[in-house]
């Protein structure tokens, strides 16, 4: 009997860890799913409804960095895509002598999903490592235009999460990231998140973006004017390699001996806004 309850409380927990719920509630009629992803096999991420790129993102004195590598991206064959972070041996050896460098990965639906406007969705459990941090956001190439305004393209960090605090950020840039360079941010401290899964939103409608962590509002802006254009859904991890010298903005120091560590996604979702008929 005893044996019996352990498998059964075994096979419980199992069912909670892969289950998949979205804040969304099922019965709406004023969202229209148009994309999803359950990372559901092995290998690498569906090609497609995602891309992933490889090359360095050295040099960046300012925080990030490291290598984005695809094969740190990886279906793990229990419905959950991996965005690991690994040490490597130095690649630029000549730049900087330590011996090991960083490696993470990045997969984007660019090329191959890019809607304007909508609802945005992801279900994940977060990196707790210090030295990187896991986000997911939307990009357009047009971000680099300087027009005075977000419209024709803002980089939207739906969320950002540093592998050693319990503070969520949201951020907003547009206007290239040059001299002309402009930003708005929030920050949401929320105890335990780097515990247990979680869901991240953003509503993206043309005159403004609502934010969400777990279900609840946590930042509603049109900083920026807001965005017009087309964009594509990244998720990603980046390393501080600053030692610490940005670690208030980033993810504070690495240590090798911390890694490999991983940037769990169970879905992405996204939603078309279907406007409520008018009386």
């Amino acid at each position: 009997m005893r044996r019996l309850l352990v498998l059964c409380l075994t096979g419980f927990l199992a069912a909670c860890q892969s289950q998949t719920f979205s804040t969304l509630d099922e019965g709406s009629s004023e969202w229209r799913l148009v994309f999803r992803d359950e990372f559901n096999g092995l290998g690498r991420p569906n090609p497609d409804k995602w891309i992933s790129k490889e090359y360095n993102r050295r040099p960046n004195p300012d925080g990030p960095d490291g290598w984005w590598d695809p094969g740190n991206a990886y279906l793990n064959g229990r419905g959950q895509l991996v965005l690991l972070t690994s040490v490597i041996e130095n690649r630029n050896p000549d730049e900087d002598d330590d011996p090991y460098d960083y490696a993470t990965a990045m997969v984007s639906t660019e090329g191959k999903f890019e809607p304007t406007y909508g609802r945005f969705e992801v279900r994940a459990k977060l990196p707790r490592s210090a030295g990187w941090w896991s986000a997911f956001w939307l990009f357009s190439r047009s971000v680099h235009q300087v027009d005075g305004s977000g419209r024709d393209g803002t980089e939207i960090d739906i969320m950002e999460t540093f592998g050693w605090t319990d503070k969520v950020s949201q951020a907003l840039h547009w206007d290239s990231y040059e001299e002309d360079h402009q930003a708005a941010a929030n920050a949401t401290t929320r105890p335990g998140i780097r515990s247990g899964w979680h869901t991240f939103t953003l509503e993206w409608y043309p005159d403004e973006y609502i934010f969400f962590v777990d279900g609840q509002e946590t930042w509603r802006t049109a900083a920026g004017g807001v965005s017009q254009v087309p964009q594509w859904v990244k998720l990603s991890g980046e390393v501080d390699t600053t030692d610490g010298a940005a670690n208030i903005w980033w993810a504070n120091t690495p240590y090798p001996q911390n890694f490999p560590d991983t940037f769990l996604i169970d879905w992405v979702r996204v939603y078309e806004h279907v406007p409520s008929p008018e009386k």
